[in-house]
């Protein structure tokens, strides 16, 4: 069965429809983040350490896809955004919460966009968050096309490195960079909620911005 399920994957690492599922993948995962495209961005990369895909297409691929579906995320959000602001009550958790949410963003929202996305759900988040709060499109376009090149590369680097260390066995190299981004996304999470005013981390309690500010 181990054996089968090895010959599976190997099978659809080196296929060439790989790089076109990986880019349709991840602009779904980019506005489903219950798809998870980063499992087939690190076997595209245990399949370039085998020579049968080329990294920086895979990287390239992966980095297309999400920044098509964070777009799409920003414009739901520009869309959606003036509404979901008309029916908040000043004062209310829910309006200091999007205040805040907001003013990182006008003046962090670079920081935010680039790492945002190295946890849970996180690009989808602040790409919906972005669009919501106004933050100008090419501000977001600006830092959202690095930040996708940064992660699919990431991804992509973490099956290189596995499949390079376990030549020849394309399952335990998979299981081994999918391991490790989990353990280096977890950490990132855990430090991020332990820095106030980080992205992801719990909004302030003390001296609320109040809505609609700018800076």
């Amino acid at each position: 069965m181990v054996e089968g399920l090895r010959q599976l994957i190997e099978g659809a690492l080196s296929s060439p429809w790989l790089l076109l599922v990986i880019l349709g993948l991840a602009v779904i995962d980019a506005l489903l983040p219950a798809v998870p495209s980063e499992a087939l961005i690190i076997g595209g990369g245990v399949a370039a350490a085998s020579g049968s895909q080329e990294l920086v297409l895979v990287v390239a691929a992966a980095a297309a896809g999400s920044f098509v579906g964070e777009s799409i995320a920003y414009f739901i959000g520009r869309r959606l955004g003036p509404a979901v602001r008309r029916r908040m009550v000043p004062g209310t958790t829910r309006a200091t919460t999007y205040a805040h949410v907001e003013h990182l963003l006008h003046t962090r929202g670079g920081l935010i966009l680039l790492t945002g996305r190295f946890i849970p759900a996180g690009r989808t988040v602040a790409a919906l968050a972005a669009g919501a709060t106004g933050l100008a499109g090419r501000r977001f376009a600006f830092f959202t096309a690095p930040g996708t090149v940064l992660s699919a590369g990431w991804s992509a680097l973490l099956g290189f490195l596995g499949g390079a260390a376990v030549a020849g066995d394309p399952l335990i190299a998979l299981l081994v960079g999918m391991a490790a981004g989990t353990v280096v996304t977890t950490a990132i999470g855990l430090a991020r909620r332990g820095r106030p005013g980080a992205p992801g981390a719990e909004p302030e309690t003390t001296a609320p911005v109040p809505v609609g500010t700018r800076s």
